[in-house]
């Protein structure tokens, strides 16, 4: 729980800033991926179910890895909501994955306040480890074969960034 701790506390100093313009910070990065497969994961969502990444097997889907705290990351969770709304209809998934210590207490309330439309689930601190997480927001995009094909470090805050992204593999 320490660790989880400090890897939150480092994540939140090098990417939620108090900064609303992140278009110009050097600690954003969207990195090619070398078409790994994503780990799979079981965790728990806000609504008390067991969800699996392999659920997704077929469809793409982007994982955003997040916290209530962090201020860039809530300036992203709009989007996700627009790209969400678009294109649920045509295989994609977006899921969020807190990496809240207080879990429920402050992300229930938080998700409900943004209107978040997509799932939640409660992240574990190993599967930042599994998935390379240095600092969040974080988003993985994962095609519909399971494999990384692009991880966007920092809060990307114009749709376009994910949007081209996505209708590449639509």
């Amino acid at each position: 729980m320490r660790e989880f701790v400090l890897i939150a506390l480092f994540c939140c100093s090098v990417c939620c800033s108090n900064e609303t313009d992140n278009a110009g910070n050097p600690n954003n990065a969207i990195q090619d991926s070398n078409s790994s497969l994503a780990p799979d994961f079981t965790l728990l969502s806000t609504d008390f179910k067991q969800v699996s990444l392999s659920h997704y097997r077929g469809q793409i889907v982007l994982l955003d890895f997040w916290a209530t705290w962090c201020k860039s990351c809530q300036e992203e969770i709009p989007i996700f909501i627009d790209l969400y709304d678009q294109y649920q209809d045509q295989g994609f998934e977006m899921v969020g994955i807190s990496i809240d210590s207080e879990r429920l207490k402050v992300v229930n309330p938080f998700i409900k306040k943004l209107g978040v439309n997509y799932t939640i689930l409660l992240g574990e601190p190993d599967l930042m480890d599994k998935y390379n997480i240095v600092a969040i927001p974080t988003a993985v995009l994962i095609d519909q074969s399971g494999k990384i094909r692009k991880m966007f470090i920092g809060a990307q805050l114009e749709k376009p960034i994910y949007e081209n992204e996505l209708k590449k593999l639509l």
